[in-house]
């Protein structure tokens, strides 16, 4: 409700800047974590992890491994996605031993200090990693091979046909298979296991951030790259008698049953995922009542190394976020008068139901009116998506967007068309009080009769209800053009919404007092309120001075001058309407929490409607007070209906135009002000 968009009255007082308030720590969820037992064996493998040039300990279980299998004086390993065979290599320990390096002329395999020796078969795809891989390895009688491992079945970069092409003296269960290719490592396994290799040992790339109990299989390509989850790799391996003894952060160890039974199984007796891995990179979502979605875990594209941004995650706009089954005491739908019989039908209608249909729609919007000087109406025929979008700009612009943006569009004269900043204007003037400074941004738009090119100059002589709107610049937001189209809609829109109402509440009064007939008939006139009624968007946020014994309100207490406002809020925030109670109290204006499919909007009437009526209708004092609890900043979007300039007004007697009439009523409220100061 707040403020009358044309006839605001910038404080005498210098605005004074404002500081966010402190957290209260009760004003925010607190979320911890709670140390949670653990089925993570750590005297199994893992208790031998070690790193030579491996990155979390598979060197020191690779070793251990193939101390307790039985010894060979020749071994075979197969690396796949080798890199330059030494950064992060599972296999660089077994073909280059520190402490038996061969020398520079030797071409035979390296043996290492048990006197067994290893052949490598080291496949990598980037030239450049396998330029350096070939370099490392080239007189130490390892295969090198160039190429990108695939999937498509009968291609001769499939693994097995690799293997068979360039070792064929390779043994089908040959020693150690590393497949680190981030991707398809799944599906290369799977190829390598139809034709028939046993590797005695498996070492196997997973996706660490896939939960234990995911059974994530990749799609068969070579294009995408996702991983697959620990358990589809358990799940894979077990048709072909493979046994998981050991996971490290990205690597998970396979060896055939056979060999756990003979040589691991008193190591590592509980074979499972459980006892064998715990996630320590996962990222969970929970869900919040009012559908929020919050993330848990991991919070970055470990990839990617980018913060995972929860905004940018939520299945619902901030204004749909409510907990549907909420008990709903707060606001009764039912209270809003439902106005589709004036605003929906049509109106040509001359029957006696739909005309009896009117007349009960008016006479419940009087009976609210009258009682307090505000209703709240609906079935009005204004889309909830215009609602929403509107609303969801407003947002935008006042609190989103930069200053600069906003600044763009600065009001020449604050009290007329374009944005207003925060701290600028004081309502409590309108009642002829002062106070500090409304703590609210503006940004008002209206009706003009000049084209928007038109130079300062060529405005002199327009009334002062009838200027040029000044939007905020295109070259400076990327959203300008949306933001205009979408709050020139929903102004078209809600001033014909009002015209109903106008006449509605015209009708009502006249049929209890038929006196004043001619007093309203410039309410009458078919788009009468659209000449001089002002869209105003308002932003409320929170302060230190709203802190404390004497905080004050966001927006003074004040009545509206025009003929009547009409106001659409935006979800739970840092803002509560009140109304006086007419006693020296405030009472608390419930509203909805979200726009619903029908959109509620609250009426409250201005003083110029008031004084037509005799007072049979209430201009109420209202203000804006904080909610200290609510940190959130609240948005809403209120016309403020007018007239046109030169209707012509009769009041108590005396005739006057409308801009007249204004003129006085704020000069009125100035010299009250003037008087209290002195």
């Amino acid at each position: 409700m707040t403020t009358d968009g044309v006839t605001a009255v910038a404080s005498a007082a210098a605005a004074t800047t404002t500081t966010t308030a402190t957290q209260n720590t009760n004003e925010a969820p607190i979320i911890r974590r709670r140390q949670m037992p653990s089925r993570r064996r750590r005297d199994g493998l893992i208790q031998f992890a070690g790193d030579n040039t491996s990155q979390n300990g598979e060197d020191g279980i690779i070793a251990t491994i193939f101390q307790v299998l039985p010894k060979q004086s020749q071994r075979y390993c197969v690396d796949v996605g080798a890199w330059d065979g030494k950064h992060l290599s599972n296999t660089y320990s077994l073909l280059v031993p520190e402490i038996s390096r061969p020398a520079a002329n030797t071409t035979t395999t390296t043996a290492t200090a048990t006197g067994t020796t290893w052949k490598g078969i080291l496949i990598e795809a980037d030239p450049n990693k396998f330029a350096e891989l070939h370099a490392l390895h080239k007189l130490r009688g390892v295969s090198c091979i160039q190429a990108e491992v695939v999937t498509t079945p009968g291609s001769p970069n499939e693994l097995y046909a690799m293997l068979k092409s360039h070792a064929p003296e390779l043994p089908s269960d040959f020693d150690f298979l590393c497949i680190d290719i981030d991707g398809s490592d799944y599906w290369v396994l799977h190829g390598m296991l139809t034709h028939k290799y046993r590797p005695k040992l498996i070492c196997i790339e997973f996706n660490p951030t896939m939960p234990d109990d995911l059974i994530y299989i990749p799609a068969k390509t070579d294009n995408i790259r996702h991983g697959a989850s620990l358990a589809a790799l358990v799940e894979l391996v077990e048709p072909w008698n493979y046994v998981l003894i050991e996971t490290t952060l990205f690597n998970a160890f396979f060896v055939p049953r056979d060999l756990y039974e003979a040589y691991f199984k008193e190591l590592v007796p509980d074979t499972s995922i459980e006892a064998l891995h715990e996630i320590s990179m996962g990222t969970s979502l929970y869900q919040l009542y009012d559908g929020t979605l919050k993330v848990w875990g991991c919070k970055k594209l470990l990839w990617h190394r980018q913060a995972i941004d929860e905004k940018k995650i939520q299945m619902l706009p901030p204004e749909k976020r409510h907990f549907p089954f909420a008990p709903s005491s707060d606001f009764d739908m039912k209270s809003a008068v439902d106005m589709s019989a004036i605003c929906q039908s049509c109106n040509s209608s001359h029957d006696d139901e739909a005309s009896a249909s009117r007349r009960k729609c008016a006479d419940a919007l009087l009976d609210q009116l009258q009682a307090d000087g505000f209703a709240f109406v609906r079935g009005t025929g204004m889309s909830q998506d215009l609602c929403q979008e509107a609303l969801q700009h407003t947002k935008a612009f006042l609190s989103e967007a930069e200053e600069s943006v906003r600044r763009s569009c600065l009001a020449k004269d604050r009290a007329r068309r374009g944005y207003s900043p925060m701290c600028t204007e004081n309502f409590a003037s309108l009642i002829g009080e002062q106070g500090p400074n409304d703590l609210v941004r503006k940004f008002r738009m209206g009706p003009t009769r000049t084209p928007r090119n038109t130079s300062p100059s060529d405005d002199s002589q327009l009334s002062s209800l009838l200027q040029p709107n000044i939007w905020p610049r295109h070259e400076v937001w990327e959203d300008a053009a949306s933001f205009e189209r979408t709050i020139e809609l929903y102004f078209e829109s809600s001033c014909r919404t009002a015209d109903f109402i106008v006449r509605a509440i015209c009708d009502a009064v006249q049929r209890k007092n038929p006196n004043i007939k001619n007093t309203l008939e410039p309410l009458h006139q078919d788009g009468s309120t659209s000449h001089t009624s002002i869209l105003t968007l308002l932003s409320y946020s929170v302060g230190t001075r709203h802190k404390g014994k004497n905080k004050s309100p966001l927006v003074a207490a004040h009545t509206d001058v025009g003929v009547i406002t009409v106001l659409l809020f935006d979800g739970p925030g840092c803002a509560q309407l009140q109304r006086s109670d007419r006693q020296g109290g405030w009472v608390d204006v419930k509203l909805p929490s979200l726009v619903t499919d029908d959109p509620i909007f609250v009426v409250n009437i201005g003083d110029c409607m008031s004084e037509l009526t005799g007072a049979m209708l209430p201009s109420t004092l209202h203000r804006v007070v904080a909610k200290t609890k609510q940190k959130d900043p609240r948005h809403c979007l209120a016309l403020f209906v007018g007239l046109d300039p030169e209707a012509s007004l009769t009041i108590q007697g005396e005739t006057t135009s409308y801009e007249e009439w204004r003129k006085r009523r704020i000069a009125t409220a100035l010299n009250v002000l003037n008087s209290n100061n002195k």
